[in-house]
């Protein structure tokens, strides 16, 4: 029997109908609205030919996106089932050994908001199963040649498989986890190994751009061009390489994010808060110092000032940094707490009250304080769920979180403790182990940035200081016109000064989405960014004054010969 052909619109639960009608219709007839109007503008404003190109992008891009709509939906649903795989198949095998139905059990997974897409998927298959009364491995087949995922498939076919076998689904799924979790450990690994061969592209792509940036600046010497146009360009060209680097970034990286999704206000939010506060306040105080002190008796250069004008921010950045660094600490005490929680459990028959007692008085590193609050919330026996929602809080830890409600909703349906225990922590160490090599590959990307950011701004500031140089020889030269021709052009100092500010919108525009993408790579705070932010701007300026004053010393020895040169 030929292999059924799904289409592209079942995987990424979009409905043709609808997508024609609400999406591309009106996408398609506003890149045309949009292409008329840009068309008509140009024939009635002259603008440069680079600013028309530009213009014209903006409807294209556009029609590519509606066109592309059920793609990069079914590729977002891909990326996401995949990065919930662990947490599902842990949830899954846990219920295994509840006193629910089969059918029930199908009913919880799909209403649980922690699976994200896989529990839009297995909604099907509850509907298949409770409403249309078909079989559960029958309806396993049928999500597996409708979603997007080829892990979550192969799964769903084992699965059905063994169902049509006979075995215990419990006995099944302890098994399975070690298969599903490797699969997991290839697509996480495979999309650090991405990252890594993104570093490779994204050097490339800087020195391209640097070189780039060499040329429009030194370009109007030679060509007589619009230094305010090219300065336009360049900052274009810049953000253009950096947000195409950040998206990429965001949407190629496994959802695993470090902070949980607190529901209730912690005393590590109120830090969080009340550094940004003191951050910010900061920069005009630093600001007016150097007005007031630094800059009657020394003399700094602009890149410098604003450096040191936001240096207050590395302090919020800096506590984010420490505060996750607290919280990797914790997720490292967890799999030890939950054994012993569990296995105290099934061993002793007593509560999870009492139990909690025992544990309470011995040592699980950073997660012991944590662990003794949520023994004094659940003692007052007021609200056992909002007592789990403030120790998820307070650890603030997402791991921690998706496994603790895991935990104690498997409890609640009757699962066996030690059962939930060994499950829950194996995984959790193999997630944690996974981590730390994200870990470290972003480290190896922090490096990569910092040594690009030093010297794309040297060769920047060269560029620039060549241009100078330059720009004051020819403007001295006393050659008429008639034996020159349009050899030499000089750029006006409004053109000089309109590069200079460029150049610092690029050192923070560059600086700002490098930090960004540090933290959306490691799945951080993005006020963490910050932190990196502050150093690529220190970074930057010093790049850009070694830069300019070797260049600047080289060209004054040579300027002498020159000008000989051109009188003779």
């Amino acid at each position: 029997m030929p292999e059924e052909r799904i289409s592209i619109f079942v995987k990424a639960d979009v409905d043709p109908k609808e997508y024609v009608r609400k999406i591309l219709i009106p996408g398609l007839a506003g890149s045309a609205v949009i292409f008329i109007v840009i068309n008509v503008f140009n024939k009635l404003i002259a603008l440069p030919t680079g600013l028309r190109l530009f213009m014209y992008l903006i409807p294209i891009i556009l029609a590519l996106y509606v066109v592309a709509y059920p793609y990069l939906m079914a590729d977002s649903k891909r990326i996401s089932i995949n990065s919930k795989l662990p947490f599902f198949i842990t949830y899954f095998a846990v219920l295994s050994t509840s006193e629910i139905g089969r059918s029930d059990l199908l009913k919880v997974l799909a209403s649980d908001p922690k699976l994200g897409a896989i529990a839009s998927e297995l909604k099907k298959v509850y509907i298949i199963v409770d409403k249309l009364h078909r079989s559960m491995p029958e309806a396993f087949r049928f999500l597996a040649r409708r979603t997007p995922s080829r892990v979550f498939a192969d799964f769903l076919d084992r699965l059905a498989y063994s169902l049509d076998s006979g075995v215990e689904l419990k006995d099944y799924l302890f098994q399975e986890q070690q298969t599903v979790m490797d699969d997991f450990q290839t697509f996480y690994e495979g999309a650090l190994y991405d990252l890594d061969i993104f570093k490779e592209i994204y050097e490339s792509i800087i020195i391209s751009v640097v070189f780039a940036a060499a040329f429009i600046i030194i370009g109007p010497l030679i060509t007589g061009q619009n230094i305010g146009r090219l300065a336009l360009y360049l900052i274009f060209l810049i953000l253009a390489a950096e947000i195409g680097t950040l998206l990429v970034i965001k949407y190629r990286m496994p959802e695993d994010p470090i902070w949980a999704e607190v529901k209730v206000k912690t005393p590590r939010q109120e830090k969080i808060k009340r550094a940004l506060i003191i951050s910010i306040a900061l920069i005009p105080v630093v600001f007016l110092v150097y007005m007031a002190f630094i800059r009657p008796r020394f003399s700094i250069p602009t890149p410098f000032v604003i450096a040191l004008t936001l240096t207050p921010l590395i302090y919020v950045g800096n506590v984010v940094r420490k505060e996750e660094a607290s919280i990797f600490r914790k997720d490292e005490n967890f799999p030890a707490f939950i054994r012993s929680l569990a296995s105290s459990l099934a061993a002793s028959g007593a509560s999870l009250l009492l139990v909690l007692k025992y544990l309470s008085a011995h040592d699980f590193g950073t997660l012991t304080e944590d662990i003794r609050a949520l023994y004094r919330r659940l003692a007052v026996r007021v609200d056992s769920q909002r007592a789990w929602d403030f120790f998820i809080a307070e650890t603030g830890s997402w791991l921690i979180g998706i496994f603790s409600e895991i935990f104690r909703e498997s409890l609640r349906l009757g699962a066996e403790p030690d059962y939930v225990g060994k499950v829950i922590s194996r995984n959790f160490e193999r997630l944690v182990r996974l981590r730390r090599k994200r870990q470290q590959s972003v480290s190896n990307f922090i490096g990569i940035i910092l040594g690009l950011t030093g010297a794309f701004a040297f060769a920047l500031a060269a560029s620039f200081q060549v241009a100078v140089s330059i720009n004051d020889l020819f403007s001295k030269l006393q050659v008429p016109t008639e034996y020159i021709g349009d050899i030499i052009h000089v750029i006006p100092p409004s053109g000089m000064q309109l590069l200079t500010i460029s150049m610092l919108v690029m050192m923070i525009a560059h600086s700002l989405l490098s930090a960004m993408a540090i933290k959306i790579a490691d799945g951080g705070h993005i006020l963490g960014s910050l932190y990196y932010f502050v150093i690529l701007l220190w970074v930057f300026a010093t790049g850009m004054y070694v830069g300019q004053e070797l260049m600047g010393r080289f060209m004054q020895l040579g300027s002498g010969e020159l000008i000989l040169l051109l009188v003779r």
